[in-house]
């Protein structure tokens, strides 16, 4: 049986060789029951924990008294249980290894290389979650972003109390706003260098430019938009000038998109504007259940039926998320010089942004007619806090440090179809113009861009 041979084993079983077999293998025959099976050793110990005749027979009557003599239990210290213990029993019951099992340690802590050292553990990373700019301006301008789209020209037009006089004076500067919105786009577009690429779907910069010729498709809707509704609800529109507002928010876009202004910082222009508005609309769309009998007056008609619906539709939600997303990957693939001026550059132009939008909405009073007295009343715009650099390219901030930096990849866009779309921003709950609002459907739209909002 082997020079490790257990005399206990020995004596339950009888060995022998097989002839028949064509391997000449030893066997065992159990001498209690009969049992015959190959040799080994670990399995003919299980064989006698469940062999009938051997636990009747004197050798298992003795070792079960040794057992309560000896009180053996799970708590003994295995030293004790080999001093008192015989070593038949200590077998059986499994206190002992078999000497002939070789026992090869597995698992992450306790493999070994061949020369017998330890392996070091791999280490789980934690999931890396991409830095997302769009959500540190929201962050750090959160007061003046409050401001923006909080303003009582939203609550009253919300509440079906807002005067004619204000509306057609925001219907006016909006058309400025719109025809601005056009240049500012062909600008960021200019921008635009695109690689040679197999696929160009999934490649940053084209992404870029389907969601630019969206944004461009649906401002060109959004003014014909604001003609039909006009027309069908009877709006009077003067022919005013920009105001000092205004000028101020074309300015920024001019400045936005200049040579001197790099791609992202134009990208942050053209979501905070939309993030605004939306944002805006959607206050005053809260305050819209508030309102205890339907309005008979044309523009209140206007601003529930198709105006408040147009900026909450969630084609233009699915727009803005999109844009967010863009924004927040150019923010960690691209890489430059200077990345920390630019983020200070891109906070200094949200800051503007807010500060710009709080002011664009008409003055009303507590009726919500027009207030003589408000703001707009001088020609000064007064202080748009710091003032703004010129325009370099970078990616660093104080907050969001070098995350900003290499190596971060595709972020939460990942490699999202920007092909056609239903993105295109529909919304049929607008009866104007064949019950369509102006984010119409376009062929070149897009979808599947992740969002983070």
């Amino acid at each position: 049986m082997g020079r490790h041979a257990n005399p206990d084993i020995r004596r339950a079983f009888a060995e022998f060789q097989d002839a028949d077999t064509p391997s000449k293998c030893n066997k065992v025959r159990c001498l209690h029951c009969g049992f015959v099976r190959a040799k080994n050793t670990t399995r003919q110990i299980e064989h006698l924990q469940e062999c009938q005749a051997y636990l009747q027979s004197p050798d298992a009557q003795v070792h079960l008294q040794q057992v309560a003599q000896n009180g053996d239990n799970a708590n003994m210290d295995a030293n004790t249980a080999n001093n008192n213990t015989p070593r038949a029993p200590s077998i059986l019951n499994g206190q002992h290894p078999n000497p002939n099992l070789q026992v090869h340690r597995r698992g992450p802590n306790t493999k070994r290389a061949r020369d017998g050292q330890h392996i070091v553990p791999q280490m789980h990373m934690a999931h890396h979650i991409a830095p997302s700019l769009t959500a540190h301006l929201l962050t750090v301008c959160s007061g003046p972003f409050t401001q923006a789209t909080q303003q009582p020209f939203l609550s009253h037009a919300g509440c079906g109390s807002l005067a004619a006089g204000p509306l057609s004076q925001w219907l006016v500067q909006d058309g400025h706003y719109s025809r601005g919105y056009v240049r500012f786009i062909g600008q960021l577009l200019a921008k635009i260098r695109l690689p040679q690429t197999n696929n160009s779907q999934f490649h940053p910069m084209y992404r870029t430019m389907d969601l630019l010729i969206s944004a461009l498709n649906n401002m060109r809707r959004e003014m014909s938009f604001f003609e039909i509704t006009a027309t069908k609800y009877g709006l009077v529109l003067s022919q005013d000038p920009p105001n000092a507002i205004t000028r101020a928010y074309l300015d920024l876009f001019m400045s936005a998109s200049s040579s001197s202004a790099s791609l992202l910082e134009g990208m942050v222009v053209l979501w905070g504007t939309e993030h605004c508005y939306r944002s805006a609309w959607q206050y005053a769309s809260s305050f819209s259940t508030s309102l205890s009998t339907p309005s008979t007056d044309a523009h209140i008609i206007a601003l529930h039926q198709a105006l408040i619906p147009n900026w909450t539709s969630p084609a233009f939600a699915k727009f803005v998320d999109a844009t967010r997303a863009l924004v927040d990957e150019l923010a960690n693939t691209n890489t430059t010089r200077d990345g920390k001026e630019e983020m200070v550059r891109c906070e200094e132009v949200f800051r503007q942004i807010c500060w710009l939008e709080e002011r664009f909405w008409p003055d009303v009073d507590g009726m919500g007619e027009e207030d003589e007295t408000g703001r707009l009343g001088g020609a000064a715009i007064g202080n748009m806090g710091p003032p703004v650099a010129p325009m370099d390219n970078g990616m660093n901030s104080s907050q969001m440090g070098s995350q900003m930096g290499n190596n971060m990849g595709n972020s939460q866009m990942g490699n999202n179809d920007m092909g056609s779309s239903s993105m295109a921003n529909g919304g049929g709950h607008t009866p104007v113009g064949e019950q369509r609002n102006s984010f119409a459907a376009l062929n070149s739209g897009i979808d599947g861009v992740g969002q983070n909002s």
